[in-house]
């Protein structure tokens, strides 16, 4: 009898075995399963990671500054429901995790925009990530012909050129409309000019074949206006491209960066201003060699956003950009991600705004 029951005893332990790896081998294949024909393991993952954040409400323009850690990306949510993502951080599985968590929690099924300011790794890293989950209607891409540069921009640029979206250059008087007139609102490039302009000291001509400056002073200059409220983003410029943007401006009192538009519901004029305009993020994540005094003497912003790593190595934001910032706007706001994490600009229909951390 005792021999009977250690046979059935063993015979169960066998027949468990036996299902046991029956359902991981189904585990297995019901990933390859997922993993080929509908999203990657790991993209699923980064879904998952989303974090819980509110919805945006009628009316409303969102700018989510994204806690990337060490590198760059905004994404604005427009009141007419469309969305621009400008840079995607680094290649990191952290950073890439919190770009993609970060538009799935604000239920993006495509970007309308697509924006790479240059093609340095801490803003490209993610955005082939970026490409493949969620693409886009158009990308406006840096002027840079060697796409071998690093790894981050060949594996966007493989991504954007498979993708089927338009892939545009980025320069001066590029923009994006809102769908109707009653809440207005539109995203701008003021700089680089076009590489077409003879003697242009926006953009180099084949910026990857001149280094890491020029990659920096070729940044895409991103200026959003709704309801009166201005936001400006200036990549990783120096002063250098900072300084000639102020004099063009005050030149020409703004006519410079002035065009006229089309939309679908009617035409009009883009004039926007930088004299006194609410909102700054600095550039180069608070780099002492950009956000310069004739910048910051312009603009007099009234909140200043720093996208940086916690205890970074390249010690960003530095003092001498806040204190420029702080001395032409003494009651300036100042927001950091390495403080607060992922932060939330509102601006609303009547002008009215908030800041706050997004978790």
């Amino acid at each position: 009898m005792a021999e009977q029951a250690k046979k059935k005893k063993r015979s169960k332990l066998k027949l468990a075995g036996i299902l046991f790896a029956a359902f991981v081998a189904l585990l297995v294949l019901a990933g390859i399963v997922v993993d080929v024909f509908f999203v990657r393991l790991d993209h699923l993952a980064m879904f998952l990671a989303a974090p819980d954040l509110p919805e945006r409400r009628a009316g409303e323009l969102r700018v989510h500054f994204v806690d990337v850690g060490q590198g760059d990306c905004t994404i604005f949510e427009f009141p007419d429901g469309k969305t621009m993502l400008v840079d995607a951080g680094d290649a990191s599985v952290a950073s890439r995790t919190a770009v993609i968590g970060y538009a799935h929690a604000l239920g993006v099924d495509a970007f309308d925009v697509l924006l790479l300011t240059h093609p340095d790794s801490d803003h490209a890293g993610g955005m082939a990530d970026v490409v493949e989950c969620y693409g886009a209607d158009e990308i406006w891409m840096p002027y840079c012909l060697n796409t071998s540069v690093n790894s981050a921009y060949s594996s966007f640029m493989e991504e954007a050129s498979a993708s089927g979206a338009p892939m545009l250059v980025s320069q001066t008087y590029r923009h994006l409309l809102s769908e109707d007139a009653d809440h207005f609102y539109y995203a701008m490039l003021l700089g680089p000019l076009s590489p077409d302009v003879e003697g242009s000291e926006y953009i180099a001509p084949n910026a990857a074949s001149a280094g890491e400056e020029s990659f920096n002073d070729s940044s895409a200059i991103l200026y959003v206006e709704y309801a009166g409220r201005r936001v400006l983003l200036t990549g990783d410029a120096s002063t250098r491209v900072e300084n000639r943007l102020v004099e063009d401006f005050e030149l020409t009192e703004g006519a410079a960066f002035a065009c006229r538009a089309q939309a679908a519901w009617g035409s009009v004029d883009l004039e926007p201003d930088l004299d006194g305009l609410e909102f700054l993020k600095a550039g180069h994540h608070g780099s002492s060699g950009s956000t310069g005094r004739a910048l910051a003497e312009l603009c007099r912003p009234q909140a200043l956003f720093v996208s940086a790593g916690a205890d970074n190595p390249y010690t960003h934001p530095s003092m001498p950009s806040a204190e420029r910032v702080l001395a032409a706007s003494p009651n300036a706001q100042i927001w950091r991600t390495d403080e607060v994490g992922s932060i939330i600009l509102t601006i609303r229909a009547d002008g009215s705004w908030t800041v706050s951390p997004a978790a």
